[in-house]
């Protein structure tokens, strides 16, 4: 059996990820074009993901009380304040 047979009933899988986003926070946002790659390449620069900056986000997810994005983002800025 070739490859190619092992995929022909492969069905793409597509993901809407804007409705997605809107489903979780209520809002979709928009942004001019090439402003999400210079956020992007900030936030890499900045290396403002990174656990020491804002926590292992992982096992913050398992402490949070409520598994809203509101409740989230609250309870997220309660117990981490900048």
């Amino acid at each position: 059996m070739s490859k190619k047979d092992d995929l022909k009933d492969f069905n793409e899988i597509k993901l809407n990820f804007k409705k997605k986003i809107k489903n979780i926070t209520g809002e979709s946002k928009t942004f001019p074009k090439y402003t999400t790659q210079v956020i992007n390449l900030a936030n890499q620069n900045a290396q403002g993901t990174r656990p020491q900056v804002g926590g292992n986000m992982s096992n913050l997810i398992q402490q949070c009380p409520t598994k809203t994005y509101e409740g989230w983002k609250k309870w997220y800025l309660e117990s981490h304040p900048t």
